[in-house]
């Protein structure tokens, strides 16, 4: 009883301190750029008089350009969470359900094509695409643009998404799966009706992390994109090339970073949602 009651008390003590510690530190971290971001969007022109003013909010909120590139940017998103869902769902069944020789081969080559250096990456698909257009096995307006850099979106964050689909696929009650098997149930059966439902948090957290990282890619943007289908990053890009383009930068990155967590944000409102309805 005694160990119970020391188990469900708080935590004191020295650990507690370097927790708080920790927490406060990553709080600084976190809240001292976006505070200098947001006031550096609030700057005007090197020789105004006035210290604040929304001038580069309204800019770029009313540019059409800017808007497209935001667009842009959550179509590209938006593509890479669907593709790597729909990706990563066998590969995480073979990892989290299947098991044995080939769960853990596909395993390591997840791991591998993970921790794979993303210029290494990008440069290797460049030139992939090059050799393809040469014997024309592909037309050369993949060579940059849309298609290549969903390429190189799906190789960043379709690992992570495996990952996790197989961390919470490998915790399914097995007994589960053995009685659904008995009874006659695929594969498909299987996933959808009883992996797919029982993870569906997990599912949409995965979701929601992909769309927030997949939408603030700066590397794949840089190296792959083209004029026709211009990204948020690479608006950014252009304005950061010049120091009175810096307001503008800021107010573009705040936006992304509001579309980026949005997905997070509705996670979190309907979970409450649920949670005053029980």
């Amino acid at each position: 009883m005694s160990a119970n009651r020391k188990a469900d008390s708080p935590l004191r003590g020295p650990l507690a301190g370097l927790a708080w510690v920790a927490v406060t530190a990553q709080i600084l971290l976190f809240g001292a750029p976006l505070l200098l971001v947001l006031w550096l969007s609030l700057q005007g022109a090197p020789d105004a008089n006035v210290a604040l003013t929304p001038t580069a909010w309204l800019s770029v909120l009313g540019s059409p350009e800017a808007r497209m590139a935001l667009l842009n940017s959550l179509l590209l998103a938006g593509l890479t969470v669907l593709a790597s869902l729909l990706l990563a769902t066998p590969l995480a069944y073979l990892i989290g359900i299947r098991g044995k020789f080939l769960g853990r081969l596909t395993l390591a080559i997840v791991l591998m094509v993970w921790f794979f250096d993303p210029g290494m990456r990008i440069l290797g698909w460049m030139q992939a695409f090059k050799y393809l257009a040469l014997v024309d096995f592909v037309p050369v307006g993949l060579l940059a643009g849309f298609p290549s850099e969903l390429i190189a979106s799906l190789h960043a964050w379709l690992p992570m998404a495996i990952l996790c689909l197989a961390f919470g696929f490998a915790r399914t009650d097995r007994a589960i799966l053995t009685a659904a098997r008995e009874c006659g149930a695929t594969t498909f059966v299987l996933l959808r009706r009883i992996l797919w439902p029982l993870n569906r948090r997990l599912v949409l957290f995965t979701a929601a992390i992909v769309f927030c990282g997949s939408i603030g890619n700066f590397l794949e943007p840089r190296l792959l994109g083209s004029g026709d289908f211009q990204q948020a990053t690479e608006w950014l890009q252009r304005a950061l090339e010049s120091e009175t383009g810096w307001p503008y930068a800021a107010v573009m990155l705040l936006l992304m970073f509001g579309l980026a967590i949005l997905p997070l944000l509705v996670m979190l409102l309907a979970r409450h949602r649920q949670g005053g309805a029980a």
